[in-house]
């Protein structure tokens, strides 16, 4: 039995474009508000012995969860799976990739938005202070 965790789309298509099999499938309609809410997706996830664990949206390019999805199938121990699309794109989950490239990756971008931050409320303390000063 195989999981589709539809966020925006139509999930006939998805299955459709990606040759997944209509017949194993199991179908479950989530709100995108909803993978804000760890505790709910990985109990989701775990109800069932799914072979594959799938998550479906309209397009690909417009994917702002990706990091949480992967991190979702991590924590839910489903090695096998992947995101989908209505086009039939598919983003296939790896573990190694998402241990030795997205993670690190993300705490990259979280260093440097926080550099970001020290660095421009410095710079905007040392300005008005200049200015205060004149």
């Amino acid at each position: 039995m195989e999981l589709l965790v539809n966020l925006i789309g139509n999930a006939g298509e998805m299955i459709k474009n990606t040759n997944l099999n209509n017949q194993n499938i199991k179908i479950i309609k989530i709100d995108e508000k909803d993978l804000a809410k760890p505790k709910k997706i990985i109990k989701l996830l775990k109800s069932g012995d799914y072979s594959n664990v799938y998550f479906g949206t309209i397009d690909l390019r417009f994917l702002r969860f990706e990091f949480f999805m992967k991190l979702y199938m991590l924590l839910s121990f489903h090695w096998n799976g992947a995101i989908i699309d209505e086009k039939g794109n598919k983003i296939n989950f790896s573990l190694i990739k998402f241990l030795l490239i997205d993670i690190p990756k993300i705490i990259v971008e979280v260093i440097a938005s926080v550099w970001q931050i020290i660095f421009h409320h410095l710079k905007v303390f040392i300005i008005l202070w200049k200015y205060k000063k004149k």
